[in-house]
């Protein structure tokens, strides 16, 4: 029940390729899902860190068709101490949605959770745990995206229609691609980017139209300026877009050739900047085979791109100074196998705008959508946090971010 304390019991042990320790954090008893890659993720002070779970049998779903990608299922938002591994049900009777990232989060100063449950946008106090309801959104549409600024005076997100799908019960399991991506892409459903104001407890639609937009996010340290995407296959669609929420400048952030250059998982690194990850072919019958990742200012100025020898990881986030990343992949030589096994660190060079990877540990998830990787870097930047299902429920680890200890040169 709400407030209860539970005591997770976490697995220790030491990587079979590299001798780093990990750790796992949750006890693979039921699933534990972590907020999106590009949500608030932590405390500011790297303390607690937030996860939603099914383990305690309290969720309750009022509607059992609320749709939902990569699901996994419903749970009870709970507050985690990653030292010790104490973990606060803060919920009871919702139903967060589980399955490639779950729909919460946290806010830096630690006082305050948002989450999204049975069509309700709602906000909880992590010290009395009392929720209030912000604004009801019904399952027509699709929630996307949560962020909310370092002052904790806007959170943001985006909507989209919810469509009848034909193709979803077909599609790969371990598609990069959200069953049905494609068929939404081309029935260009409406949506909607939101920015709510908890000052004044009012909620403004910012933009919108009939592109899906996901991966709405506030930069942290301004509520006006917004970053999302226009979701779909990356070579089909000019993705990345700025938004001034206070003069309505709708911008495109680094066009792209259509069929010929791809561009996506864009998201605000600690400092502000855009990051994104990148990649070219010359003709659109063949692989494309030039990747890089992308760092540039919300105006467009100061683009650097740091190129991978071979490809590139999925997902990829950075620590506070951008010197290094981590990624959900890691090729260290051209036509190894199993590169999408181990988790990578990456180390951004300046001076020849390589990026240059390392492992730090097999991550070893299914590589279902569901249970992707999102590696995140903990705020003071000495560990790395991951998703992986390896045994057998989706469970959270964490690995030391230590480039000296990453196996740079491997032949496997």
């Amino acid at each position: 029940m709400k407030g209860n304390t539970y005591r997770l019991i976490q697995k220790e042990e030491k990587d079979d390729l590299t001798g780093i320790k990990v750790i796992r954090l949750t006890d693979n008893k039921a699933h534990y899902d972590r907020p999106y890659f590009t949500t608030t993720q932590f405390t500011a002070d790297g303390r607690y860190t937030m996860f939603v779970s099914d383990f305690t049998g309290t969720s309750k779903v009022k509607n059992p068709d609320a749709p939902a990608i990569g699901k996994v299922g419903f749970g009870e938002l709970f507050l985690l101490e990653l030292e010790t591994g104490k973990a606060i049900q803060i919920t009871e009777g919702e139903a967060v949605k589980m399955g490639h990232g779950a729909h919460a989060m946290i806010a830096p100063d630690g006082r305050y959770g948002y989450y999204y449950s049975n069509e309700y946008l709602k906000e909880v106090d992590l010290e009395t745990l009392e929720s209030r309801e912000l604004m009801r959104i019904p399952i027509s549409y699709n929630f996307h995206s949560l962020s909310v600024t370092e002052d904790g005076r806007y959170v943001g997100f985006s909507l989209v229609q919810e469509v009848e799908l034909l193709t979803a019960g077909f599609a790969d399991p371990f598609s990069e691609a959200a069953p049905g991506a494609r068929e939404r892409y081309f029935k260009e459903p409406s949506s909607l980017v939101m920015r709510y104001d908890l000052k004044k407890n009012t909620c403004r639609v910012l933009c919108g139209g009939h592109k899906r937009i996901t991966h709405a996010s506030l930069m942290p340290g301004d509520g006006d300026r917004l970053l999302f995407c226009h979701d779909g296959p990356w070579q089909l669609v000019q993705r990345m877009w700025t938004l001034r929420a206070d003069t309505d400048e709708l911008e495109m952030l680094i066009p792209t050739k259509r069929y010929l250059e791809k561009i996506g998982h864009e998201f605000f690194t600690p400092g502000g900047r855009v990051g994104a990850q990148y990649s070219y072919r010359y003709r659109p019958d063949m692989e494309f085979f030039q990747n890089a990742d992308i760092f540039v200012d919300f105006d467009g100025k100061n683009e650097e791109r740091f190129y991978y020898p071979h490809e590139r990881p999925g997902h990829v986030s950075v620590a506070k100074d951008e010197t290094f990343g981590t990624g959900d992949s890691a090729m260290m030589y051209r036509g190894m196998k199993d590169y999408g096994r181990y988790l990578s660190m990456i180390q951004y060079r300046k001076d020849t705008h390589e990026a240059k990877q390392g492992i730090l540990c097999a991550h070893d998830t299914s590589g279902r959508k569901s249970a992707h990787v999102h590696p995140v870097y903990t705020p003071d930047g000495s560990h790395i946090v991951f998703s992986s299902d390896k045994e057998g429920f989706l469970n959270i680890y964490m690995v030391e971010a230590d480039w000296k200890k990453a196996m740079k040169e491997v032949k496997l």
